[in-house]
């Protein structure tokens, strides 16, 4: 099956890739399967970790930021006010799965690729670019822009109206324990050399050089 090279802002380079490509220069120097069996635990165990970190986090942050923008119109502590807040966190955790893989399909966009989306059951969402090719640092800035971007738009809210942000806790701490794959990828992805070409798999990637 064929492969493309994409890259927006250097056709030429690309152009030379992709001859290179199309001539079957090509050598597999690293692959990875996020779902196989080996994978599952330390990644189940980085999410974990994650999880706890980003929990730790979010809520102190929001405890210090509300207690020094205490409102005095904030709802006060009932039964009925504790189901507003645990349901809207939850619909707020669903919706961010799909900002999540939102923005994995910008950043594809934005290099020139043509992303898709598709689930496995019985709720992951995923977002790929089929037989594309990817500069390293570019599949990079793909599998971390979710983290990087919600993280600091929840930090931002937070420290904007901590009352409101408690509305999102499950949403931010949930993003950043989820992008548990794309940290495992990214650093993996770090020992491959920069020129390194990518291409995105359902659940994982093959890194592959050039081979004259």
């Amino acid at each position: 099956m064929r492969l493309i090279v994409i890259d927006r802002f250097h056709p030429q380079q690309r152009r030379d890739l992709q001859a290179v490509v199309n001539a079957d220069q090509l050598r597999l120097c690293d692959e990875i399967e996020l779902l196989e069996p080996e994978q599952l635990r330390p990644l189940a165990f980085l999410s974990l970790l994650l999880l706890i970190v980003g929990g730790i986090f979010f809520v102190a942050l929001d405890l210090v930021a509300y207690s020094l923008q205490r409102d005095p119109l904030a709802p006060h502590l009932t039964f009925w006010t504790i189901v507003l807040w645990l349901a809207v966190n939850v619909i707020g955790y669903i919706f961010i799965l799909l900002i999540h893989e939102g923005l994995h399909a910008i950043m594809f966009l934005l290099w020139g690729g043509k992303p898709y989306f598709g689930m496995k059951l019985p709720l992951a969402l995923y977002c790929g670019a089929k037989d594309q090719l990817f500069r390293r640092d570019q599949y990079l800035a793909v599998g971390l822009a979710p983290l990087i971007v919600i993280t600091l738009a929840g930090i931002y809210l937070t420290l904007l109206s901590p009352l409101l942000a408690s509305y999102a806790l499950f949403a931010t701490i949930g993003n950043f324990s989820g992008a548990a794959g794309d940290v495992w990828v990214a650093a993996r992805l770090w020992r491959q050399p920069a020129s390194a070409l990518i291409e995105d798999t359902e659940a994982g990637y093959r890194a592959w050089e050039v081979h004259r």
